[in-house]
């Protein structure tokens, strides 16, 4: 098959030499555009087309009439279905078979469109068969940076910019100095996560909290300027109380950056406050899981899934609620006096520089590029002792970037391999101090910590008591919601006090409590702090070792008792274990 222009209209001509119409038009591509967000391409394409301005006009070169030029998506471009829309009645696609896709052939053929790439991420790419890193100015490789790069950024991330004429070593310097500016435990882990997504993919987030006043956004805006100079405390990227899909879609374009949401502070109405806690759980998770909420579009085609494909560095008043959220962060606490107003002054002189550090870094990764993994099972061996499951994976790659850094770094400005030794000595117990004090946040969010809690409340508090197995007062019984209401003599006369949450037996170290009517009483004092089923709830005290005894061959987390005459479907746990209280009595029970 041949396709050919004969006055301004399109014609094919079969093996047989069969000349035929296929439409009284001629169209070409001039310009194909194509908008990558470092996931998925989309291409616009911009076309030009004539046809005669009389069809009677039997002349061997008639006169044209050119049509408007239209853009149009790649995916409008088979059906041929823009023709009509866009050029009007007069531009007539003949029938027969097979005519619309020769027509389309036949368009693309006679095309020789310019091509544009226009990248709407930052991060790691290829072009032209070589790896480079994309930024609001261009793109980074091993020869430095190329202006010719052409990227759109939301306004939200046109800060950044790697652009600098500063030299490598004054950054790595300026970047030493940012150590010493708070508690090493501090600003290592920083220094780590906010270079880490140049590395690779990055499965935890950093949470900074801290009152007003302790310069929390301040400090992380220094670290966020790793990524463009313009980025201080005023200017950072994200913030809490924007909506969550959009900080879904700018921590998405964020690619291999940090990217700071400041200002975590859940406030006003209940609906308020809730909002605030979901949108931290949704961004969270997606980051701690590289994997964004699937959504069908209004076609019920799968829509593209958005996650951070950076790393969230966070900062608030509070930190954010729930196990799972907490284990997917490493958090870190500002107080007061932590962070001098001198040398945060000195930092903040220092902001144009740390760029350049990381432009050098990239320039190093996109020549040799370092793989952690190795190196991070290693250290992860090390630490599996340490918080939750994931907490230790945190650290090993934390440690193993740092690791890399100060060997990369130390080249760069001379350090001698005695001082190597000494930041990357200082690099790992920093890092290894901030995971063991990860322990108190998960405690504080673990569902099942918070039910053994609320327990102990419930006795110290009196809205609720325990009785021995036959339904009498228990021994040490102030320790389990009663009052002493009299003494009769020697004798004191007990009162238990709120609603019966079960059974307890002292010399067997035994408490049961009622699954009915003791979780409901627990469960409502809780309120939206127990925001999972009673199964899994279930569940997760059996894991965390709470129950002492289940009934594995039904696979339930309860057990039968009898008590108070009658049967009962219970929790077990040991007595002391949930009064924290080791001391167990000498006397026999009623």
């Amino acid at each position: 098959m041949e396709y050919l222009e004969v006055k301004g209209q399109s014609y094919r001509t079969d093996d047989e030499g069969l000349t035929e119409q296929m439409a009284n038009f001629c169209a070409w591509i001039t310009k194909e555009t194509r908008i990558v967000d470092g996931l998925n391409t989309q291409s616009r394409l911009k076309i030009e087309g004539y046809q005669p301005k009389s069809f009677e006009d039997t002349s061997i070169t008639p006169e044209l009439v050119a049509f408007p030029e239209i853009e149009i998506s790649a995916e409008e471009f088979p059906s041929l279905a823009w023709v009509m829309p866009n050029w009007g009645v007069r531009a007539v696609i003949r029938p027969g078979s097979g005519i619309k896709d020769d027509l389309r052939t036949y368009i693309q053929l006679r095309s020789k469109p310019t091509i544009q790439t226009i990248y709407r991420h930052t991060g790691w790419t290829s072009i032209e068969g070589k790896r480079r890193y994309i930024h609001a100015g261009g793109s980074i490789g091993a020869d430095g940076n190329n202006k010719n790069a052409t990227v759109r950024l939301p306004n939200e991330l046109s800060k950044y910019d790697l652009t600098t004429d500063t030299k490598p070593t004054d950054g790595i310097d300026a970047v030493h100095r940012l150590l010493d500016v708070a508690e090493k435990e501090k600003t290592w882990p920083l220094l780590a996560a906010t270079i880490a997504p140049i590395y690779g993919p990055m499965d935890f987030a950093i949470h900074l909290s801290g009152r007003t006043g302790t310069y929390k956004s301040e400090l992380m805006s220094l670290y966020q300027s790793f990524y463009g100079k313009g980025m201080d405390s005023r200017n950072l990227p994200g913030s809490w109380s924007s909506t969550a899909n959009a900080l879904e879609a700018l921590a998405f374009m964020a690619c291999n950056a940090a990217f700071v949401i400041d200002d975590f502070v859940p406030q006003g109405t209940n609906w308020q406050v809730r909002s605030y806690q979901q949108n931290a759980d949704k961004i969270i998770r997606a980051q701690g899981n590289q994997a964004g909420r699937a959504r069908l579009t209004d076609t019920s085609n799968l829509q593209q899934t958005m996650y951070p494909r950076g790393v969230i560095l966070s900062t608030g008043e509070d930190t954010p609620e729930g196990h799972s959220v907490r284990a997917r962060m490493l958090i870190l606490e500002l107080a007061p006096g932590d962070i001098s107003p001198e040398a945060l002054t000195m930092c903040q002189k220092d902001r144009p520089l740390y760029a350049g550090m990381t432009a050098a870094l990239i320039s190093e990764l996109a020549t040799r590029p370092f793989d952690t993994r190795d190196r991070m099972e290693q250290l992860r061996v090390a630490y599996r002792d340490i918080g939750h499951s994931r907490t230790p994976q945190m650290l090993a790659k934390m440690v193993a970037i740092c690791e890399h850094w100060i060997k990369w770094a130390g080249g760069i400005v001379k350090w001698d391999e005695k001082k190597q030794k000494a930041l990357t000595a200082e690099a790992k117990a920093s890092i290894e101090k901030a995971g063991a004090g990860q322990q108190f946040y998960l405690e504080d969010a673990d569902p099942a910590d918070k039910f053994i809690a609320m327990i102990r409340s419930i006795f110290a508090m009196g809205t609720g008591h325990v009785r021995t197995l036959n339904g009498g007062v228990p021994q040490k019984a102030e320790l389990l919601g009663w009052i002493v209401e009299k003494s009769d003599g020697e004798l004191p006369i007990f009162k238990s006090r709120g609603q019966c949450l079960g059974w307890v037996a002292w010399q067997k170290d035994r408490l049961w409590i009622d699954e009915t009517s003791g979780f409901a009483a627990i469960k409502k004092q809780l309120g939206q702090d127990l925001a999972i089923s009673k199964q899994t709830l279930f569940k997760r005290l059996k894991d965390s070792g709470y129950l002492k005894r289940v009934n594995d061959t039904q696979q339930r987390n309860t057990v039968r008792i009898t008590a108070d005459g009658h049967p009962r479907t219970v929790l077990e746990m040991s007595l002391t274990e949930v009064l924290d209280n080791k001391e167990v009595p000498n006397e026999e029970e009623e």
